[in-house]
């Protein structure tokens, strides 16, 4: 079997997924890490050349978690995991904790962060 050449099978939704994160702007690293998929690999199923006879066995091993962390989930920059978009807005629009280092630390990240709700794009 040659290496290198693309594919043309199905897509699978966990591949897209990664391919949208892609598109999105995050490097290939990033992907991995929040993943935990080695980045080689991340790499091939991007680009749909990772071998087919390893795509069940990457199915069962991974699917579950890409799907789960990005489906309808926002990667929160601050917490460094996906959350709903409700919980993004409860967390944007939370008031300034005093007694709380934790939620006092979260209450500033939204308030630079680009994902936050609600600014004005």
């Amino acid at each position: 079997m040659q290496t290198g050449l693309k594919l043309d099978l199905p897509e699978l939704e966990w591949v897209r997924l990664l391919r949208e994160q892609r598109s999105k702007g995050k490097t290939v690293s990033q992907i991995a890490r929040e993943c935990d998929i080695p980045r080689p690999s991340i790499s091939m199923l991007i680009s749909g050349t990772y071998p087919a006879r390893s795509l069940d066995l990457a199915t069962r091993r991974h699917g579950a978690r890409v799907v789960r962390l990005y489906r309808d989930r926002i990667m929160c920059p601050h917490l460094h995991e996906g959350i709903t978009a409700e919980a993004c807005q409860v967390f944007a629009t939370a008031p300034m904790s005093t007694s709380n280092p934790d939620r006092l630390r979260h209450w500033a990240a939204c308030r630079s962060c680009p994902l936050n709700p609600t600014k004005e794009t």
